[in-house]
């Protein structure tokens, strides 16, 4: 584990400017490593050892910096226009339905990247004690119970959660396998870590490829194939119990982009006309959206075919934490 951790830290180190991997970033093997598609200008290497897809090199702090801007967030962390907006906040119940269940009365709940504290409000009503971690506002925006830090600068206190929820973060984060190791560590004996990444061995990204709307490069320095994120989790002491690769949030939108991409080599636009971001002409934002508009009835039907074959655009996992004695 040492080898592996001094692997990511050598290739985290962002003023690196190697052309080239030396070693996974998670798994520290050798090489060589496959080249994938990507957009013009990023570079995707997969490794043979671990499966993992990764970008090289990474940003500089302060390239990274201005891709994680106020038009990212939105404004007041509002992302996107008010339809989407309620259409996201009724989904986000659902989701806390789910959650619940894994979680007694008196226990603590952590969601890291909780963005403007959905969960977070569902699990304190519910007579939860919850927290959340966020990425520092460009403008200063507070949510109370938000630490806007990162998550070893928060100095929790060792297992003292009983759910750590972490959904599309981990493949934003420059260290994901320190990451998972101190969530291990202030999670309880038996606590549940709840983890969902875009998945890079489903069907959309197969056919998308390069234009594939979840790679969202540079922001996502890592992708994963449910064998990749499952290796990693075991090694970071997790048993997973349960993969599904079907949400509608993010699968549905993401097979209409990925083929609007494809299609107009759009580059994401119909997302920027949707959090109201876009600058092109009226009339080709309408266009956009009357293209959607056919689009998307059959974008749903890949989107659920998909998943019932088990080859969805998301991974999400529950994982059980081990004890230290029954990592291999």
């Amino acid at each position: 584990m040492q080898n592996i951790l001094s692997t990511v830290s050598e290739y985290t180190d962002l003023s690196s400017s190697s052309n080239a991997p030396r070693a996974c970033p998670v798994c520290a093997f050798g090489g060589p490593f496959a080249s994938r598609p990507s957009p013009e200008g990023f570079h995707l290497f997969e490794c043979s050892g671990c499966g993992v897809v990764f970008l090289f090199p990474l940003p500089s702090e302060s390239q990274l910096a201005s891709f994680y801007d106020e038009a990212y967030y939105g404004e007041e962390r509002r992302k996107f226009l008010s339809p989407v907006e309620i259409g996201i906040a009724a989904l986000s119940s659902l989701k806390w339905s789910r959650l619940q269940s894994l979680l007694s009365r008196g226990d603590r709940m952590l969601d890291i990247g909780c963005g403007r504290g959905a969960l977070l409000r569902f699990a304190r009503n519910a007579g939860f004690e919850a927290y959340g971690i966020e990425r520092p506002s460009p403008v200063g925006h507070a949510v109370p119970g938000v630490l806007y830090k990162s998550l070893p600068e928060c100095n929790f206190p060792d297992n003292h959660f009983q759910l750590v929820v972490l959904w599309h973060v981990l493949e934003h984060l420059s260290n994901p396998v320190a990451t998972l190791q101190e969530i291990h560590r202030i999670l309880k004996p038996g606590g549940w870590l709840s983890l969902a990444v875009p998945n890079y061995g489903g069907a959309q990204a197969r056919a998308s490829g390069r234009h594939w709307f979840h790679l969202d490069l540079p922001r996502h320095f890592w992708h994963f194939r449910r064998s990749s994120l499952e290796a990693l989790l075991a090694r970071n002491g997790f048993r997973v119990s349960n993969c599904a690769t079907m949400s509608l949030e993010y699968d549905w939108y993401g097979t209409l982009q990925s083929w609007m991409n494809r299609a107009f080599h759009d580059r994401n636009r119909l997302y920027a006309v949707l959090k109201g971001s876009e600058t092109n002409p009226v009339s080709k934002n309408l266009f956009r959206l009357t293209a959607a508009s056919v689009l998307a009835v059959p974008a749903l039907a890949s989107a659920l075919w998909d998943a019932a074959r088990g080859d969805g655009g998301t991974l999400t996992v529950t994982a059980q934490k081990l004890a230290p004695e029954q990592v291999s």
